[in-house]
């Protein structure tokens, strides 16, 4: 009798953390159009990080070293596929070669693009130039 009664407290126990876990939902995605999402590069430069955000059939970013924008195609049915036409940079400053570098991977990656998924303020874009993962940036952690 012990046991049994050790046994119903336990799976009384165990279930309230159950119902706990059920009522904490995750928040939802936030927007991919007019969302500022910084690139999360494996080594973060000095100075701005690069980031991206989207808009009405436009995209316009920072790579690190120069600006850059250019008119993507999304998909009408919801499936987050994506394309980004021919990416333009403003003239390039002078930058460290590493940065150039990664501003390059960046601007490579995100030309061959052809899907993405977000999950609550992450987001990650996929093609056949690889991927890249960004982070949300709200307007004031920028400031």
């Amino acid at each position: 009798m012990k046991w049994i009664s050790l046994a119903v407290v336990a799976l009384v126990s165990c279930g309230c953390g159950v119902m706990k876990a059920i009522d904490q939902k995750e928040p939802p995605p936030l927007p991919f159009i007019g969302t500022r999402w910084q690139v999360l590069l494996e080594l973060p430069q000095p100075g701005e990080q690069p980031w991206v955000r989207f808009g009405d059939g436009r995209m316009e970013g920072f790579g690190g070293c120069s600006r850059f924008s250019a008119p993507i195609i999304q998909d009408a049915v919801g499936a987050k596929a994506i394309a980004v036409m021919r990416i333009e940079r403003t003239p390039q400053q002078v930058c460290e070669a590493r940065i150039v570098a990664a501003e390059r991977r960046v601007i490579d990656v995100l030309q061959s693009v052809s899907s993405y998924s977000i999950t609550v303020d992450a987001m990650t874009m996929s093609g056949s130039g690889g991927s890249l993962k960004f982070r949300a940036v709200s307007e004031e952690a920028r400031r």
